[in-house]
């Protein structure tokens, strides 16, 4: 599968957590970067998903490790749009990086308020207190990425994954995942 993996997800994959409360999730988003390590699924990301990586890691772990971590996802993702150390690349996604600011731009309207659908109250991380979900910019970006490339969609943001999923794209949210479902992901399958 062709794999967008939000920067939270990344983040949790990328250190061992202190508090023993994100253990579950660590585990969940390694087992999933495993996969785009070994070539079960094929990792693409937006440019700002290592910057913001980069920028988390710095903030919780010493320099060193923070870099060694960024290193690592900058050599298993296969794609980062539209900047890229490959500089043939950069000449290529120059051409199409304008269709993606446009589609960055429709979107920052259309998705930085979504009504929430009380149909879908059943649906796991729902939060009965709010009526609408909110995008911010970093989210439109990674929300129109997915949708230009056509991939699926990991994030522990329930926001993003409730917006992909209610326009339409494959999306998992990460905390709502079971074992099961994360190995079946692993394993470059779909799961419902």
């Amino acid at each position: 599968m062709k794999l967008v993996l939000d920067s939270d997800v990344l983040v949790h994959a990328l250190r061992f957590p202190k508090d023993e409360t994100l253990l579950s999730l660590h585990e969940k988003a390694s087992q999933i970067f495993e996969s785009c390590i070994s070539g079960a699924n094929e990792l693409v990301i937006p440019s700002v998903i290592p910057v913001e990586v980069g920028t988390v890691l710095s903030k919780i772990l010493p320099s060193e490790l923070a870099n060694e971590g960024i290193e690592k996802l900058l050599q298993v993702a296969v794609e980062i749009y539209p900047f890229t150390i490959d500089t043939s690349l950069n000449s290529l996604y120059s051409l199409s990086s304008n269709l993606y600011f446009q589609r960055c731009i429709t979107n920052s309207s259309k998705l930085s308020k979504i009504k929430k659908d009380p149909k879908d109250k059943d649906v796991t991380g729902w939060n009965k207190s709010k009526t609408e979900v909110r995008l911010g910019g970093m989210d439109v970006f990674v929300h129109s990425y997915v949708e230009m490339k056509r991939a699926v969609l990991i994030t522990n943001d329930w926001s993003l994954w409730y917006a992909a999923w209610k326009t339409g794209i494959s999306s998992y949210w990460l905390s709502g995942l079971t074992t099961e479902q994360i190995s079946d992901i692993a394993n470059g399958l779909s799961v419902k």
